[in-house]
């Protein structure tokens, strides 16, 4: 793409000529602008020093001419931002010649809807990229076959009316980074990030929850072979995503509490879970402790950013602020509000702390109500402990 771009006459031109000459992704941010976004993870993932790398190894010493770092970042923002996984074509099956392979509906694939195990190859479509995108709107797909790409109506479309692809559930952190864009229309998906490293560093301390009562710290052996079950069980992770509580789930993931639910449980509960008992529902690992150190977490997390969340609508209600920084405070606006109704939604944990460690073992606390005979908590996530 480097190459033709420069070329007058390649034959590339017309497609080249309908993209962007430069994006607004976070790339091409400075420091200053960077900073907007607060303690938003996005900034870690934007990759400027790693492409500058490649670019120093695998193209610099060709010692091609009107070749530099700032075409390079363009024409890799655009791939970014515009380029479609294309599942790879598959082998035919002799065995099974006589199915369907004429592309029907039912046989074609989503573009960039594989699965995480399906071989795809990152692809420009020019046809694609006449469209704009919108998560509400949205009334087309790309799907495509062995042989077709097929730009397909996914709702009745009337005369006149524009045709919207769609970019898929991006939180706004994401749309800026690959895009250089934010929408409200895309709030909904938006995401906040909290690292496991600054989990197992709070246990390493005093953690103090309500009512003047401190969660002793955990050794460094009694950290490990806690860290070692959660990653043999599955729900170890480097960080975990709070979203917007909905159709698809609870605010803090399945994964999230019962990392904590293990950090938490008593000597004889987790040799229990070592020995190969089964981690408990959703509901049962949702103790009231639970919910009293995710409060906690959560709320160190919130004031990482440095303004609240009132602070910023101030902020923007002045006015005279660049877009750039509109667009990062509108980011980080979403991220503080997914963090807030994650925190009210550990008020919710009520199960009994009966199996944990810690000085609440003494007496059941008094806020922790028994569920009627019958009565079952809610969980519409589809996850791992539903």
């Amino acid at each position: 793409m480097m190459i033709e771009s420069l070329r007058s006459d390649s034959n590339w031109a017309p497609y080249l000529a309908v993209l962007p000459q430069q994006l607004d992704s976070l790339v091409f941010w400075n420091a200053d602008e960077l900073a907007q976004l607060q303690a938003s993870t996005v900034s870690q993932k934007i990759g400027r020093g790693k492409a500058e790398e490649m670019f120093t190894q695998h193209v610099a010493p060709l010692g091609l001419s009107n070749y530099d770092l700032e075409l390079l970042h363009r024409v890799a923002s655009i791939i970014m931002a515009y380029a479609f996984d294309i599942p790879e074509e598959k082998p035919m099956d002799t065995e099974n010649s006589n199915e369907n392979t004429t592309g029907d509906e039912e046989g074609d694939d989503l573009v960039s809807d594989s699965g995480e195990d399906e071989k795809t190859i990152l692809s420009m479509v020019p046809l694609a990229d006449m469209l704009n995108a919108d998560a509400e709107r949205n009334n087309a797909r790309l799907c495509c076959d062995l042989e077709d790409l097929e730009m397909r109506s996914i709702k009745p479309i009337t005369k006149g009316e524009e045709i919207f692809n769609d970019y898929g559930q991006l939180p706004r952190s994401d749309l800026l980074r690959r895009y250089g864009y934010v929408t409200e229309q895309y709030a909904a998906y938006d995401v906040a990030e909290i690292s496991t490293e600054s989990i197992i560093s709070a246990f390493n301390n005093d953690i103090a929850i309500p009512g003047n009562q401190q969660v002793e710290p955990l050794s460094k052996v009694e950290l490990d072979e806690r860290v070692e079950l959660a990653e043999r069980e599955g729900f170890y992770e480097d960080s975990y995503d709070l979203a917007h509580p909905g159709a698809d789930g609870p605010s803090i993931p399945d994964e999230l509490v019962a990392l904590v639910y293990i950090l938490l449980v008593d000597d004889e509960t987790l040799k229990s879970i070592q020995a190969g008992s089964s981690i408990s529902s959703r509901s049962k690992l949702t103790t009231e402790l639970v919910g009293q150190i995710l409060a906690v977490l959560l709320q160190r997390r919130l004031q990482e950013y440095g303004t609240s969340i009132e602070e910023d609508e101030s902020i923007v209600q002045m006015g005279s602020l660049s877009d750039r920084v509109e667009k990062a405070i509108q980011v980080r606006v979403g991220e503080k509000r997914v963090l807030k109704a994650a925190i009210q939604e550990t008020e919710s944990f009520a199960a009994s702390n009966k199996k944990m460690r810690g000085p609440q073992n003494s007496v059941e606390p008094s806020g922790n109500k028994k569920r009627k005979a019958g009565e079952t908590t809610k969980n519409t996530k589809k996850g791992r402990f539903t």
